[in-house]
């Protein structure tokens, strides 16, 4: 009998998701390991992102799978759903293609890819556009949204780190605009090529995770476009 093939199982929820019918942490595990029982995958682990922005690859998660595909551990990568590994089309397909280069195959129960073949292969192209346009058209309607709200004279919404209310508008808070300085500088990589992680950076400054998350994913430039 040939050996069965080692996977890692990844799960996240960013903290919009929270709410969300069926995108749950559990419920994406529950999935997986069906999932590879039923393909005879031998599941050695299952990693999980809470309250994490599919914006960045950077996450604890994601980082600890690149880590066992280095030390040779696994030789597969299952996920729930697409755009639980990223947002962005661009993260996905890089991430795929360095990790073909070193024999892992991708799974991804809900949208039935497999890239072991040549059909799954040209599907998550397909899909990871289609998420990628998704993506886009939700930004787009957020930015209308916030420009709605400047040119009303109100901020309507939660207040974002950094930012505070000033008789109905939303202005910058200079000591938390201080700390995300801070956080920008010791997220930047030294001259070693090495950059703090962003849990030790929410640890000292006593922030969450997922606002360190969303703070270090935009420009300055564009957290003022967005919220101001």
């Amino acid at each position: 009998m040939s050996k069965a093939t080692t996977a890692i199982g990844y799960c996240r929820v960013s903290t919009e998701d929270q709410a969300r019918e069926g995108i749950s942490l559990d419920n994406q595990e529950a999935k997986i390991r069906a999932y590879a029982d039923l393909n005879g995958l031998e599941l050695v682990r299952i990693v999980r992102d809470e309250g994490i922005s599919g914006k960045t690859m950077n996450r604890p998660g994601m980082n600890r799978i690149q880590e066992m595909i280095e030390a040779g551990e696994i030789e597969a990568v299952i996920t729930y759903k697409l755009d639980r590994l990223s947002r962005r089309t661009i993260d996905i397909l890089n991430a795929l293609e360095a990790w073909e280069k070193k024999g892992i195959a991708f799974h991804c129960v809900l949208d039935r890819i497999d890239t072991s073949s040549a059909v799954g292969k040209f599907l998550l192209t397909i899909l990871s556009a289609m998420a990628q346009m998704e993506r886009d058209l939700i930004s787009e309607r957020t930015v209308d949204a916030l420009s709605h709200k400047k040119q009303s004279g109100g901020w309507l919404g939660n207040v974002p780190f950094g930012y505070q209310r000033h008789d109905g508008r939303l202005v910058e808070n200079p000591d938390q605009q201080a700390t995300i300085r801070k956080m920008k500088a010791m997220h930047r990589p030294g001259r070693s090529g090495k950059r703090k992680s962003m849990r030790a950076i929410a640890s000292d400054e006593g922030l969450s995770l997922a606002t360190v998350h969303k703070v270090l994913s935009h420009t300055p430039k564009e957290l003022n476009a967005m919220y101001l």
